[in-house]
C-alpha cells in the first residue's frame, strides 16, 4: 500500500476538486466554495505531486502543485490551541501570500476544519468548513502527515512537505467568540 492508498478516492465530485485518478488527502465546502488537497500516487511509499485547488465544481480559481519534478513544497506544522486541543496547519506560499488549511482536534476547538488566506501583516480572509455529507474528508489524511501537538512532532509521510514552526495568525484565525463565515 502506498502512503496515499489510504486517502478518499475522489468519486465525490460535488465534494471534492480532486480529480479521479488523485485521493482526497483534505476536502472540504466552505460557504460558497470547495478548498481540497489531493494526491497523485506513485508506486512506493510517497506522494508523486500534492495539488490545492480552490474553487467550485465549475471553476477551480487557484490551483498550486508541488510535485517531485518542479521541485514545490507545502510545509506542515501543530500548534497547541485551547486545553486539550491542537491546531494541525498545512500550507503553501506565493510570494509574501500564505494559503493554509487548518483542523483543529479535541478540546474546545471553535470549530473542527478551515482555510485562511495571510499575508505578513494580517489575515485577508478565514472560513470555516462547514457541516457535509459523512463522506467529506474536512481533516488531513493520516497516511500523508502524521501531526504531533507541536511542529518538531510533526512526521510528514512525504518528501513534499516539510516542518516548520509558524505562528500562522492562529489568535486571529480560531478567535475565541464567533467563528469565521
Amino acid at each position: 500500500m502506498t502512503a496515499v492508498a489510504a486517502c478518499s478516492p475522489a468519486a465525490h465530485a460535488g465534494e471534492t476538486l480532486c480529480l479521479p485518478d488523485e485521493a482526497v488527502a483534505f476536502s472540504c465546502p466552505t460557504a460558497k466554495k470547495i478548498v481540497s488537497l489531493c494526491a497523485k500516487p506513485e508506486a512506493g511509499p510517497s506522494a508523486h505531486a500534492l495539488i490545492y485547488r480552490y474553487g467550485t465544481a465549475k471553476q477551480v480559481e487557484l490551483e498550486y502543485v508541488a510535485s517531485t519534478d518542479n521541485g514545490q513544497t507545502f510545509f506542515a506544522t501543530a500548534s497547541p490551541a485551547a486545553p486539550g486541543a491542537s491546531v494541525h496547519q498545512l500550507w503553501f506560499n506565493r510570494g509574501d501570500i500564505r494559503y493554509l488549511l487548518t483542523e483543529c482536534i479535541g478540546g474546545s476547538c471553535p470549530y473542527g476544519a478551515g482555510i485562511a488566506v495571510l499575508n505578513p501583516e494580517k489575515v485577508l480572509m478565514s472560513q470555516r468548513c462547514v457541516a457535509a455529507a459523512p463522506t467529506s474528508q474536512a481533516n488531513f489524511a493520516r497516511t500523508l502527515i502524521e501531526f504531533g501537538n507541536r511542529a518538531e512532532d510533526t512526521r510528514p509521510r512525504t518528501r513534499l512537505i516539510k516542518t516548520e514552526d509558524s505562528d500562522n495568525s492562529l489568535e486571529q484565525i480560531y478567535k475565541t467568540g464567533r467563528p469565521p463565515q
